[in-house]
């Protein structure tokens, strides 16, 4: 297996020298954590990192050229010397280390040519005219045109005219140590301080005492080893134990770091970095009120602290990424923000300087305002919407005002500029407050979304003008919606009613089956008839009700106009409507009083009779006539009377006379005429004739005296 990976890797590495200078192999074998290999001014080690991976680490020195993960395949190739790695096992890692050889001579391409040197020999044996042969001490090899071969550590190359011979020093003999050290870096791009982690690895079976040092490093410095956040000067390895310590260093500019662990040297080169920030505008023009975006690009490696200094009251003025807004953050080739600039609607015209440093340098930028709304009202937009974003019909409270809502659920207010406590609801929903806070001149929509109460209802009367006669009924549907998220039980009641009347909520529009309450799940609806009852004796007219339905947490009140219509009438007969009487004298007759329809209540009797005259009724009173409900039957209980009493005064001449009698009562009226003829006494009648004779007897005797002359 050994032989196959050698010639593997030797393939591969001489693949790739076709047509340059070749390379000679100077090393091939395993190479374990503690063993170092040593060509020239370098050095091969294999180093463990803290997560248990191996690493191939080539220095100069005391300073690290490469440092690769150790994987099959992985080359490495720096100052004319190249590594081509295998593979690790628990013996180690299988490496093959080739070196550009140092020019020694050039030979003639003639039979005979020779060169010594370093005990080595090289002479040419036989020469054709495309190729040559030549022996290297003892070993002969065949060069065509352009063509190369190795020997052991002696290198041929042909181009034609000359041989030139290279040779290359071997590699020194692996020598075990007791402890490695790694570190990844060997070079730093920083901006300020830094730490670099450094891996010390134990091979000995015993524990290990290792002084820490600072051995060099530039005028202003500061460096120390830390573990665990203590600064330490000396650290103690475990047998076959690693630690990990930090080399922490405060740089004043570039340069170069060196240290020792124990017996072993390192550096760390530090490149200060610098941060290059560029800014597109100098100098904008703006309307009040808006949003600036200024895009500003870091270049280079490192931190950087950005601090707003000069901004102008009620601005607002920060760094972002489009994600978060920055104070503090690191860069690593390019990095793009915005600077966002916020402008309130009140500014006032003209310049507006603002200010900002970046790692202690400042830079700025003129904002010109050319529009502003100082002074000017504030138009808020708000729009009420239910759980799931349908317009919603409502009020809104705002600046002491309650507005209702279009049918969209939008309402649009004017104010001043300022904050403002904005209250809003909506049938079947629960009131919400919120906080606005408006710029001048400013233009704000503001949407409310609005949830459904646990408790609320609609109710809705199919008609609410019932009319009803007397001692009759009348009936409306009633339909109850339950808007609410939670069941809900509901009682109704009806308010304003005299105590004679009556109704019941029913289940058909007769009464007939009469019901307690009425339930309803979330958004379904309830019905059931309203029925009012009248009693005989309502008076025509109007009466104002109220229909009251209560839930759990709602309270509706619905008006009901009921129109009273009593059909009862009053009829008066007298038994007899036609009287005689003497002056002076007195006549009665019976009236009867009946009513045609309904009850009719409260009757008073009264009367029109001639001056002088003196007439009574007796009773003049009735309580009521007509048919009454002694519970589910109607009783009629006839017709009543009353006696009209007449005295005709001495002084009526004789003649006919008329009385009128009026019966007026709660609901109804009714008159009727009685006729009276009055007569003289004999006596009275004799002496009226006597008179007249008289009165012939004088006209006569003048006329004839009158006639002499």
């Amino acid at each position: 297996m050994r032989k196959f990976l050698v010639v593997l890797l030797s393939f591969v590495l001489l693949s790739s020298l076709v047509a340059a200078q070749p390379y000679v192999t100077v090393f091939e074998d395993r190479i374990s954590v503690g063993q170092t290999i040593a060509v020239g001014n370098y050095t091969i080690t294999v180093v463990q990192a803290a997560d248990g991976s191996y690493y191939l680490m080539l220095r100069n020195g005391s300073r690290i050229l490469e440092l690769k993960p150790f994987a099959f395949g992985t080359e490495i190739e720096r100052d004319g010397l190249r590594i081509l790695m295998g593979s690790y096992t628990a013996q180690g890692g299988f490496i093959v280390v080739s070196v550009k050889p140092e020019f020694v001579t050039s030979l003639k391409p003639e039979v005979g040519a020779k060169a010594v040197f370093n005990g080595n020999v090289v002479r040419v044996i036989a020469a054709g005219n495309r190729t040559v042969d030549v022996s290297v001490n003892g070993v002969a090899r065949t060069l065509e045109v352009n063509g190369s071969a190795i020997v052991d550590l002696i290198a041929l190359e042909y181009d034609g005219k000359e041989i030139k011979v290279y040779a290359a020093e071997p590699a020194s003999e692996t020598v075990s140590m007791e402890y490695s050290v790694f570190y990844p870096y060997g070079k730093i791009r920083v901006s300020g301080p830094v730490d670099v982690p450094i891996t010390i690895t134990s091979a000995s079976n015993s524990e290990l005492r290792l002084p820490l040092r600072v051995t060099s490093m530039p005028e202003g410095w500061r460096a120390s080893f830390l573990y665990g956040g203590v600064e330490v000067e000396e650290i103690t390895l475990h047998p076959k134990g690693s630690v990990t310590v930090s080399l922490h260093i405060e740089p004043a500019g570039s340069g170069t770091l060196g240290f020792s662990i124990g017996d072993l040297p390192g550096s760390v080169q530090i490149e200060a970095a610098a941060i290059d920030v560029s800014i597109p505008y100098l100098g904008l023009e703006a309307e009040a009120g808006q949003k600036l975006a200024v895009p500003i690009t870091f270049t280079g490696s490192g931190a950087v602290e950005f601090q707003a200094t000069e901004v102008p009251a009620g601005w607002t003025m920060y760094l972002t990424d489009g994600q978060y807004r920055l104070r503090s953050f690191t860069v690593s080739g390019t990095f793009s923000a915005t600077l966002f600039i916020e402008i309130p609607r009140n500014a006032t015209l003209g310049d507006h300087r603002l200010s900002f440093t970046i790692n202690g340098k400042e830079y700025g930028l003129t904002v010109h305002i050319y529009k502003t709304y100082l002074g000017q009202p504030a138009k808020l937009t708000v729009i009420l919407t239910d759980g799931s974003g349908n317009p919603l019909k409502g009020w809104v409270s705002i600046g002491g005002k309650n507005v209702t809502t279009s049918a969209v659920g939008s309402v649009t207010v004017e104010l001043p500029a300022g904050e403002y406590r904005i209250a809003a609801g909506a049938p079947g929903a629960v009131p919400i407050e919120e906080t606005v806070k408006l710029g001048d001149g400013e233009e704000k929509t503001l949407n409310i979304a609005l949830t459904k109460a646990p408790h609320y209802f609609e109710a809705r009367l199919k008609n609410d003008v019932l009319t009803v006669t007397a001692g009759a009924s009348a009936s409306t549907e009633l339909t109850i919606t339950n808007l609410g998220s939670k069941e809900d039980e509901y009682r109704v009641t009806l308010e304003g009613l005299e105590p004679e009347w009556s109704y019941v909520i029913s289940r058909d529009p007769t009464g007939a089956t009469p019901i307690g309450t009425m339930k309803a799940d979330p958004g379904e609806s309830a019905s059931a008839y309203l029925v009012v009852i009248a009693p005989f004796n309502v008076v025509s007219g109007e009466i104002n009700a109220k229909l009251i339905i209560t839930g759990k947490g709602t309270k509706v009140e619905i008006p009901v106009i009921i129109k009273v219509e009593n059909p009862a009438a009053l009829s008066l007969n007298a038994d007899y409507p036609a009287l005689t009487v003497k002056a002076g004298g007195s006549t009665a007759t019976t009236v009867w009083i009946d009513s045609m329809g309904t009850t009719v209540t409260n009757i008073k009797i009264t009367v029109q009779a001639p001056s002088g005259w003196e007439v009574e009724a007796v009773p003049s009173s009735i309580p009521r006539v007509g048919p009454i409900r002694k519970g589910n039957v109607v009783v009629s209980e006839g017709p009543s009377q009353f006696e009209l009493r007449i005295k005709v005064p001495k002084s009526a001449p004789a003649g006919t006379y008329t009385i009128t009698v009026t019966a007026t009562g709660d609901q109804a009226k009714a008159e009727t005429v009685i006729t009276v003829r009055v007569t003289q006494g004999s006596s009275s009648a004799y002496l009226g004739i006597l008179l007249l004779v008289v009165v012939f007897g004088i006209v006569i005797w003048l006329m004839r005296r009158v006639g002499r002359r």
